[in-house]
């Protein structure tokens, strides 16, 4: 998938993202802990607007907590391109 990572900021319990992330396979989501109710979800998207972008993660993101039940809060979001190659600027 070619296009922009989203990093969603959450404030959940662990098992509430875990729940939300496995909704979204597609997405290929990872999470990455920042405190005890904090965490980063990065999500691809085939998206290269960064706001269409940021607007598509956070609607996945809070379409599922919420048809889940779940207890989630989106505190900020931020894209991204899905892969930066540094080796282009060696030399």
């Amino acid at each position: 998938m070619v296009g922009l990572k989203v990093g969603v900021e959450v404030r959940a319990s662990t098992s509430a993202v875990t729940a939300v992330m496995a909704t979204l396979p597609w997405m290929s989501p990872e999470r990455i802990a920042l405190d005890g109710r904090r965490c980063l979800v990065l999500l691809m998207t085939s998206l290269s607007e960064p706001e269409a972008a940021r607007a598509y993660a956070e609607r996945r993101v809070q379409k599922a907590a919420t048809g889940l039940g779940l207890d989630l809060a989106v505190v900020s979001t931020e894209a991204f391109p899905g892969f930066i190659d540094v080796t282009d600027r060696i030399g």
